[in-house]
């Protein structure tokens, strides 16, 4: 039980530590006069897959790629099936011209990438390297495209952001940190492969930032914010979270979890496209996505 405490009390600590981070990095970047546009394709999209990031990059420092591999791909099959499945079962999701002809090309591209790279079970650093060019150069292109976009107001230096800021790494750091080590305790209490066990507690509790963030944007009205929300953090999971842990070592997964994981993203992935082009995240279509995570999950366990 004392695994499991550790367990839920490194989450809360990396959840919070991530919120603090983006919200001080959002004020800082509002003090230097950048863009509204240009906060939200780095700042917040790199603050709501902080948590993914941080827990995968202390795994591989702890040599198991295998909870890198289950978190990544795990976050991303959460994020669609559970994530936007119960937000669009709650509230029918519009999808934009902008988020269907962009945001969805790229998550294709990005599910197809991990495939790719992990048709020899591994990904290694040239790969990897080739992941993270692969999203720095989607977000010049966004940025560049947006040049029009007008320099938000500039704001006074706050102290508590400064503060929150280094807080915020404090918790990321320790929160990621005993997080992976409880992991591993809990995969070794019930001898489960590593996986497995990143699968259904590090994805799922990763991915919480997404599912608060999606459930409360579609309550308030902004479709575009949920969409963006989960494309967006699929695209960074599978571009800069694999491609990043590559560069520490090769990120080895075991064959019989892709087997089942890796088809699984992709359908997902596809559906979601397909689904984007009628410009609306249906209820219908929204069970469909919560139904197929859930036969994946059943089928895992």
């Amino acid at each position: 039980m004392l695994r499991y405490l550790i367990f839920l009390t490194s989450l809360s600590a990396l959840l919070l530590g991530a919120r603090l981070l983006t919200n001080s990095a959002r004020h800082m970047a509002k003090a230097a006069g950048i863009s509204e546009f240009v906060i939200g394709a780095t700042v917040v999209a790199f603050g709501t897959s902080l948590p993914e990031l941080a827990s995968s990059l202390f795994a591989m420092h702890s040599t198991h790629s295998g909870l890198v591999v289950g978190n990544v791909i795990g976050s991303n099959i959460a994020n669609i099936g559970l994530a936007l499945g119960l937000t669009s079962l709650l509230y029918p999701i519009y999808v934009s011209r902008q988020i269907s002809d962009t945001d969805v090309p790229l998550l294709l591209a990005s599910a197809t990438a991990t495939l790719v790279a992990f048709i020899d079970l591994q990904v290694t650093w040239p790969e990897g390297a080739a992941l993270i060019v692969m999203y720095l150069a989607f977000i010049k292109h966004e940025i560049d495209s947006h040049r029009r976009s007008q320099a938000a107001s500039r704001e006074k230096i706050n102290g508590r952001q400064i503060a929150a800021f280094f807080a915020g790494m404090m918790l990321l750091y320790f929160g990621a940190k005993y997080l992976i080590s409880s992991t591993l305790a809990i995969s070794l209490d019930l001898d489960l492969n590593e996986s497995l066990v990143a699968f259904f507690l590090l994805a799922i509790g990763t991915s919480l930032p997404e599912l608060a963030t999606s459930i409360i944007a579609a309550r308030s009205g902004r479709p575009e914010m949920v969409m963006g929300n989960v494309l967006g953090s699929n695209a960074f999971n599978s571009l800069i979270v694999l491609g990043s842990c590559s560069l520490i070592a090769p990120v080895a997964a075991d064959s019989s979890f892709l087997i089942t994981t890796i088809p699984a993203m992709i359908l997902l992935s596809f559906l979601l496209g397909f689904m984007a082009l009628n410009n609306t995240i249906t209820r219908l279509e929204g069970i469909l996505l919560f139904l197929i995570y859930l036969v994946l999950s059943i089928n895992l366990i």
